[in-house]
């Protein structure tokens, strides 16, 4: 996160937002207490691993305020943990960014300014 340029919100709900900083080219993923600095192709990456459920556990017993879902990160023995209303969500604003990265590829601009 670089102060240098505002963020363009992309995607928001009750729970965070998606946005783009142009000064350090990176995405922000804001949601409750999690926040990740991201490329574009990270962004991708991201939005496949949702769709494919990648590494998506549904736990029997709920843990920390009624999380039920697990998400495997790529750092060794590190979960994100949702909500199944979070983890809509979450998927979410991950979709719709994706999205817009595919719309702006389609037509050609950047998109980001």
């Amino acid at each position: 996160m670089c102060h240098k340029q505002g963020v363009k919100l992309i995607s928001e709900s009750a729970y965070g937002y998606m946005g783009y900083c142009s000064g350090c080219d990176r995405y922000n993923l804001i949601f409750e207490n999690i926040f990740l600095l991201l490329s574009s192709e990270e962004v991708k990456g991201l939005g496949t691993i949702m769709d494919l459920e990648y590494g998506v556990y549904i736990m029997n017993t709920p843990i920390g305020r009624g999380k039920t879902i697990s998400v495997q990160t790529p750092v060794p023995n590190t979960y994100f943990t949702f909500t199944p209303c979070e983890y809509e969500e979450f998927k979410r604003l991950v979709n719709e960014t994706v999205l817009m990265l595919e719309v702006d590829e389609i037509i050609g601009s950047s998109g980001k300014n």
